[in-house]
């Protein structure tokens, strides 16, 4: 096998970046490293030769690929003329923004919502004044889970309208404005409360544009 011809050596030098990642947010190393080739390689590859490049055992890439192909990080098609399990191709799918809402919407959104409603809960049982201390501890965690909730809800709200041509240019729009809004909120240059309201209102009115194209378009 050519090695050149699949990924540059320099090039591969770069998967322990991968690993590392993929550790820090939660996931197996291997994985970041098979999802780091399918990203540097210059053509999709079959599992035999995802084996071979990471010396790795057919079970575990076999794991790794089922893993990254529910979390809809990458994409597999049948070779015609290689019929058979082991000619299957995989690559990693371009759109990155894609990924991340599939990681939120198959793992995230469950894990903070389940932690939402244990506050909760403790909250509503946490009634007697004895109880102030807790019951701001977990009205601080049901407020921040609440706060995760919508960052995810965007991400996976702007990804969907991503895929559609019809936003595309909407959706570049978005991009170059975020950072702007963003600096604006950490540093202060509105009232947060004025802030935090213009941008909802902004945002209602431009979601309500959007449903109101779809069933015209209907």
């Amino acid at each position: 096998m050519n090695m050149n011809t699949i990924v540059e050596p320099e090039i591969l030098k770069e998967l322990p970046s991968f690993e590392s990642f993929f550790s820090r947010i939660g996931f197996k190393r291997i994985d970041g490293s098979v999802f780091g080739l399918l990203v540097l390689a210059k053509k999709p590859l079959t599992s035999e030769e995802i084996e071979q490049i990471l010396n790795l055992s057919q079970s575990a890439v076999s794991l790794s690929l089922k893993t990254l192909a529910h979390f809809g990080a990458i994409e597999t098609t049948g070779d015609r003329d290689n019929p058979g399990a082991k000619a299957k191709l995989h690559s990693a799918k371009e759109d990155s923004l894609a990924i991340v809402a599939s990681v939120f919407r198959k793992r995230e959104e469950e894990i903070i919502g389940d932690f939402k409603n244990m506050a909760q809960r403790v909250l509503e049982l946490s009634d007697h004044p004895e109880s102030s201390g807790r019951r701001k501890r977990m009205q601080s965690i049901i407020t921040t889970c609440e706060v995760a909730e919508s960052v995810m809800n965007f991400v996976i709200t702007i990804a969907h309208n991503k895929s559609r041509s019809e936003y595309e240019a909407q959706y570049e729009s978005l991009v170059k404005k975020l950072p702007r809004a963003l600096d604006m909120l950490s540093n202060g240059a509105a009232p947060l409360a004025d802030f935090t309201m213009a941008l909802k209102d902004n945002l209602t009115e431009k979601f309500k544009n959007n449903l109101k194209g779809i069933y015209e378009k209907r």
